[in-house]
């Protein structure tokens, strides 16, 4: 009787054990659809980097056209390929190498705004950081 009286508590202990994940996992599936999911295809960003300012269009999934609207290099532009990640809902890894061999990686969080930048020139890494403005 001892047995079976204890074989029913292990169960019952279990089974609220099991309904506890399961709420669990309704609240992090409802938080996660309900939290907007950002694209970057169709997307025209501003980054101000402070003297120096680009306009990005995602113009599909893998290119993107960049233009410098202010600073020394103000008119330079391109079409680039480029490789993303989406680390949440609304922050990106993107990263692309120019014709020039300019690497260009960066974090951007469209919640927040801001960007994080590291230029790669030759064996030199640049870090910047700025704020981003959808257009």
């Amino acid at each position: 009787m001892k047995r079976i009286l204890f074989a029913l508590m292990i169960l019952a202990a279990m089974a609220s054990c099991k309904r506890q994940n399961q709420v669990k996992n309704e609240q992090v599936i409802e938080k996660v659809t309900t939290e907007s999911i950002i694209d970057l295809p169709g997307k025209t960003l501003e980054y101000d980097y402070g003297d120096y300012v680009y306009q990005i269009d995602f113009k599909s999934d893998s290119i993107l056209h960049w233009e410098c609207i202010k600073g020394d290099e103000k008119g330079a532009n391109a079409d680039e390929n480029y490789a993303t990640q989406r680390l949440n809902a609304h922050t990106f890894f993107i990263s692309w190498v120019e014709e020039s061999g300019l690497g260009v990686s960066q974090v951007i969080n469209l919640k927040e705004n801001v960007i994080n930048c590291y230029l790669k020139i030759d064996k030199d890494i640049i870090p910047l950081e700025g704020k981003i403005r959808e257009i």
